[in-house]
């Protein structure tokens, strides 16, 4: 638990208002020195990569676009010179620029080459902190488990050399991991050893860092008064260091908490003075925690124009931050793969190259042969005989080396093939989930807000819940489709064929898509009276039959009715759903079960994937059935399936009785045999 702060001790004071301290004024007496010097030395050497480096560590929390230039001077000099720990210093200190930007990658490789330049030099200390970086990164990333591996490693290294400065941020770190995996008792343990020893340094700089992190616990803990007092003296602190992205941070978290506490006023004060310091920063995660921020003020203030508009704002760009992370790693991918085909592509070429070359030598021997054997008739029978023979062996060996690359070529062209379908199956994926699961869920979301801090009343709340039930149903029928689809295209799927009956299968299904006709006035019905035994996989047929009703309620406007109805032949159970709904336009009908992944709207807007009737065809066939449809456009489609029926028929003979009883806990009829 957070101990309260006298507040006495941190009484609000606008962040524009804050005086510089004495640190402050010695930190930029430091800078204006180190620059002189540096000014004064215009030596090429070791000795001006060093200066280099520490004006850039010092400028990059005040203007990372100097900073970014001293590094890139001190990182090319350093590689002039042979440097190797300049460069491994003005790589972190690049990273360090790369992360003020919310660039993340880019910084993840700075650290990793600053990492595999320390590892040759064996150097403690800067392993120590290298580490202390990548975990910072991973936890910046969502990998707070991964973070936690590097920061228990930086901290043993640092507490070999016992550094109290180091040991004191590597601590705040391993708290900033703990709680991004929401275990705030954990975090505070190091928080608070943290404090203890950034006190006795007096490192003002590092205080800012650990009093942010405990204001972030007292928010996940609720208690915002504390959460207030934590987050006034960080900024302070950030604003006596001129810790610019800390500034941006600190603005935002104060906002949040007034928000939270009722001082609407002073919250947007601080909410104008992020988005100022951002605007300098560039950095598009602090944007989208601005506008999040803001939609909640709005909310408070009752302007719910202006927070739906800034929640669309928000929800932009939090998708795009989604899709630019995405486009990211495929891009890292494509880069990889691409390198790794270029290196097989000039080892093949170079050993044709050195076949060529080996075969040009020869051809010189046999014309300097040639004139040679012009002094002996008889050397040269011999001679010709046997640079015949060994001829042959040459171009035996060539057509060997041929074939060997044509067939290296060929598992090439398998490779990518594979790669292609792979990224398709992921491209798909990607898509479903950022543009139709997302969606949805965050009007959802935006809805629930709303209706837990009681601005909006459970009457207007009930007006949209049948819609919503329906969207959500239809967006877990979608994300089934998709892990199913997902799985198959993987190779990853089995059929599980058994005995089973098939009315039982449609009624335990049926009660939950009677619930989806009736939200759209749709009449659904079936004529499955009896037991029909079929031998199948009956997952794979649930799915068919959902997906197949599901699809012929969603093209079925209001007043329409549809029927399931079956019967046998050769063998076959053959189920029939047939609906007077919308019907299928004659020239998009051939790509219903075709491999392009065909999806319009339904009657009511009702979306999908494209991916249940190609699935349900190939669930079918996997059973060793068939599907078709008919259909006329504007009057309705009936679509078929077989399965395979049952050695075993008694259970038609015996019959059985489906009672459906009330759950007490769903609501929802369950059916018993």
């Amino acid at each position: 638990m957070l101990p309260a702060i006298p507040l006495k001790k941190c009484i609000f004071i606008p962040l524009c208002l804050l005086l510089l301290s004495p640190s402050t004024r010695a930190q930029q007496s430091g800078i204006d020195s180190l620059q002189q010097t540096l000014n004064a030395h215009t030596q090429k050497d070791t000795i001006r990569v060093d200066l280099l480096n520490q004006l850039s560590r010092l400028y990059f929390t005040k203007d990372a676009v100097i900073a970014a230039r001293f590094g890139e001077e001190a990182r090319n000099l350093s590689g002039e010179l042979g440097y190797t720990k300049g460069k491994i210093w003005a790589n972190r200190n690049l990273a360090l620029v790369e992360n003020t930007k919310g660039n993340l990658d880019k910084q993840l490789e700075y650290t990793l080459a600053a990492l595999k330049l320390a590892e040759t030099q064996g150097d403690i200390r800067t392993l120590g902190i290298l580490n202390n970086d990548i975990g910072n990164i991973f936890t910046e990333q969502n990998s707070p488990r991964d973070a936690l591996v590097y920061l228990r490693k930086s901290l043993q290294l640092k507490e070999q050399l016992n550094e109290t400065p180091e040991i004191s941020k590597t601590l705040n770190n391993i708290g900033s991991a703990y709680i991004a995996l929401k275990k705030t008792d954990s975090a505070l343990i190091y928080l608070y050893q943290s404090e203890k020893l950034k006190k006795a340094l007096h490192d003002e700089r590092g205080l800012a860092y650990t009093y942010e992190n405990m204001g972030i616990v007292a928010m996940l803990e609720e208690h915002y008064d504390v959460a207030l007092q934590y987050h006034l003296l960080s900024a302070q602190y950030y604003k006596a260091t001129d810790n610019q992205p800390g500034l941006t941070k600190a603005s935002l978290n104060l906002a949040e908490v007034q928000t939270q506490l009722g001082d609407l006023k002073s919250a947007e004060k601080n909410l104008d003075a992020a988005r100022a310091l951002n605007e300098k920063l560039g950095n598009v995660k602090n944007e989208m925690i601005y506008y999040k921020i803001r939609f909640k003020l709005d909310s408070a203030r009752n302007d719910y124009a202006s927070a739906l508009r800034h929640y669309k704002a928000f929800s932009e760009r939090n998708i795009d931050y989604f899709n630019l992370e995405k486009s990211r790693q495929i891009t890292r991918s494509q880069m990889k793969y691409e390198t790794e085909k270029k290196q097989r592509e000039n080892s093949m070429l170079k050993k044709e190259q050195q076949l060529h070359l080996a075969t040009i030598q020869q051809q010189r021997v046999l014309v300097l042969s040639g004139a040679a054997l012009f002094l002996a008739l008889l050397l040269i029978t011999v001679m010709v005989y046997r640079l015949y023979k060994h001829q042959q062996e040459l171009y035996r060996q060539l057509n060997s080396k041929n074939q060997e690359v044509s067939l290296q070529n060929h598992i090439i062209l398998e490779q990518n093939a594979t790669l292609e379908n792979l990224n398709q199956v992921k491209d798909k994926i990607f898509s479903v989930i950022s543009h139709d699961l997302r969606s949805p869920l965050a009007i959802l979301e935006g809805l629930l807000f709303l209706l837990k801090d009681e601005k909006m009343d459970a009457q207007q709340f009930r007006f949209y819940t049948d819609e919503l039930w329906r969207d959500v149903k239809n967006t877990a029928y979608m994300m089934d489709n998709m892990l199913q689809w997902a799985s198959n295209q993987m190779k990853g799927i089995s059929v599980k064929s058994d005995d089973f009956d098939l009315t039982l299968l449609l009624n335990q299904e049926f009660e939950l898509l009677q619930t989806l006709a009736r939200q759209k006035d749709v009449k659904l019905s079936h004529e499955l009276k009896s037991a029909i035994l079929v031998y199948a996989d009956p997952d794979m047929i649930r799915l068919v039959l959902r997906n197949l009703i599901n699809n012929a309620i969603k093209f079925t406007p209001g007043g329409g009715e549809i029927i399931i109805s079956s019967k046998f032949e050769n063998g076959e159970a053959e189920v029939t759903i047939r609906d007077n709904g919308t019907g299928i336009p004659a020239d998009d009908q051939h790509r219903i079960f075709s491999n392009i992944y065909y999806s319009t709207t339904g009657t009511r807007n009702e979306k999908g994937c494209g991916l249940g009737l190609h699935l349900s065809k190939d669930f079918v066939e996997r059973n060793h059935g068939r599907i078709w449809f008919t259909s006329v456009h504007g009057e309705g489609s009936c679509f078929y399936f077989t399965v395979p029926l049952s050695d075993e028929q008694d259970i038609n003979a015996r019959g059985y009785t489906v009672v459906l009883q009330d759950n007490p806990v769903s609501g929802m009829s369950v059916l018993r045999r």
